[in-house]
């Protein structure tokens, strides 16, 4: 699925950026419980929205050091358990591609 970016932020988190990692880690993720996944997944959206105080889904991307990239896509459901496949910029913006992460 295509998501067109509103607003792109990098940020200082080392905790964040961790989090992030982990989840990125298919030997990490797949050993653990879908409930304990959606838990932590929820708990870095919701530090993320703190980051760019919005209501809007944002996708954190880690970068070096305790640095990490939070882009806001215009959605304000949810979405647990994606990973940012392609980031496309055209004319009208950027745009990132999502792809599902198989939990079970």
């Amino acid at each position: 699925m295509w998501k067109k970016v509103i607003r792109q932020e990098t940020v200082q988190h080392t905790i964040l950026r961790s989090g992030l990692r982990l989840m990125h880690q298919q030997s990490w993720y797949q050993n653990k419980e879908r409930k304990v996944l959606l838990e932590l997944s929820e708990q870095l959206q919701h530090v993320m929205q703190l980051h760019l105080e919005t209501e809007n889904l944002v996708i954190g991307v880690p970068g070096f050091g305790k640095e990490v990239t939070l882009l806001e896509v215009d959605e304000s459901t949810f979405v647990p358990h994606h990973k940012i496949e392609q980031v496309v910029e055209s004319a009208e913006g950027y745009f990132i591609k999502l792809k599902v992460i198989k939990t079970i």
